[in-house]
Formats: structure tokens, sequence, C-alpha cells
């Protein structure tokens, strides 16, 4: 796979940990803290950011794994499979948690 591949593939796991981590709750229940006040505080403004603020948070703990396999040699197209495992692992796991 391509490099290009892989990151459309780790981006679209990310987003759907997004949508289904129990993390979501609580990131929505907590809305007051992150939401701005420029915008309204709809039921699907608060549940699109929390679930964006999850997202994000998925990918960025992901990339944690892949940062250190990357540093031990494993190339650059190798770092994004392990980047795509631990984001494929963190939504499972919250899929699992979930349902």
């Amino acid at each position: 796979m391509t490099p290009q591949t892989l990151f459309v593939l780790i981006m679209a796991t990310s987003l759907l940990a997004g949508l289904s981590s129990p993390a979501l709750a609580l990131v929505f229940a907590l809305y007051p803290l992150w939401l701005p006040e420029v915008f309204p505080r709809t039921t699907e403004v608060v549940f699109y950011g929390a679930s964006m603020i999850v997202a994000t948070g998925t990918l960025l703990a992901s990339a944690i794994p892949a940062a250190v396999a990357e540093r031990l040699g494993a190339g650059a197209e190798g770092a994004m499979r392990v980047w795509l495992g631990a984001a494929a692992l963190l939504t499972g796991l919250g899929i699992l948690v979930r349902f």
C-alpha cells in the first residue's frame, strides 16, 4: 500500500473511533469547557465537536507507537502500518466497550 492510502485508512479509523468511543459521552458532557460562545449550544453542534475531539485524540494517541517504531528503524511505511494498527486497536476497544 502507498503511504497516501495508509493515511486515508488511519484517518477513517480515527473518525470511526470518534463516533463509537466511550470517551465521547465524557467529552459531550464537558461541552461548556471547550465549546466557544460563538457556536450555538445545539445537540448537533456539541456532538460534532465532541466527535472531532475524540477522533483527534485517537489520531494523536495512535501516533505515539508509530513514532517509536520509526525511531527504532521501521521506516516510514512500517511506521504508518504501526500507526494504522494502533488506531484500529483503539477503535476496536472502543467499539467493544461501547456495545
